[in-house]
């Protein structure tokens, strides 16, 4: 029974994440051109400009800390953090992926991704409509996730996963498709017509969602820009889906 239970939720999840999946092909967007070399911020001076202004110094400082055992964190450098990036068509990322953990099914809608390992093995895989594609990625490989198409990482080693990921935008966006659909106030009713479910699968998938309780981190400086995944039914749930999502996506389409 509870096999029969955890099989449905999985088949849920892969029916909700395949129809969002055809969904970004007709809202994707990209960098606007601009008519200058850089864009300045509101305000700023331009005979203030130097290569101050051009440089980021924060990329790898929000990697450490004791909050960030045991999870998947990802440090950003896009327009948000960087404002010298406005206009250029290009962002970066820092990712480190602790033993077991995942960075869950996601899209970007505004970039094309460009992933190097440099600490690995490292399991990727993006679905591209009814196919799924997967690698396994030791320190040196890259990877291409084209814009919009849904897409994971996962660390099934016993050790400590690192990459970089290159995006073609300075603001790529990113939609965490299991938050997307369980996260962010869909009615209970809704979900239950839209998957064909009863309500108790739907507020269990809630439930595992929800990150685990966690102690009171110490307060971060103001210019950090990291963000940590992990703990919880949230990130056993996400990776079991994708270490079956191969085998099992062909039931749902």
């Amino acid at each position: 029974m509870a096999i029969a239970l955890g099989f449905r939720r999985l088949l849920l999840l892969l029916a909700g994440v395949a129809a969002i999946q055809h969904l970004p092909r007709s809202a994707r967007a990209g960098d606007p051109d601009i008519l200058t070399d850089f864009v300045l911020p509101p305000g700023a001076d331009p005979a203030q400009i130097n290569g101050t202004f051009f440089t980021y110094t924060r990329l790898i400082g929000g990697l450490a800390g004791d909050d960030t055992a045991g999870k998947f964190t990802v440090s950003k450098a896009t327009a948000a953090e960087f404002p010298a990036l406005l206009g250029q068509s290009v962002s970066f990322a820092a990712l480190v992926y602790e033993p077991g953990t995942v960075n869950p099914l996601h899209i970007h809608p505004r970039a094309s991704e460009l992933l190097v390992v440099v600490q690995g093995p490292l399991l990727v895989g993006l679905v591209d409509g009814g196919a799924v594609h997967t690698a396994a990625l030791e320190a040196g490989d890259a990877f291409v996730f084209p814009k919009g198409m849904m897409h994971w990482q996962l660390n099934n080693g016993s050790g400590v996963a690192r990459a970089f990921s290159a995006f073609g935008s300075a603001s790529p966006g990113t939609v965490a498709l299991p938050a997307a659909l369980f996260e962010t106030g869909i009615d209970d009713a809704v979900l239950e017509r839209s998957f064909r479910t009863d309500e108790a699968t739907v507020e269990e998938l809630k439930h595992d969602l929800q990150p685990a309780p966690a102690p009171e981190p110490a307060p971060a400086p103001p210019s950090s820009s990291s963000a940590a995944i992990g703990g919880g039914g949230g990130r056993a749930l996400a990776a079991a889906l994708v270490c079956v999502v191969g085998a099992a996506f062909s039931l749902v389409l």
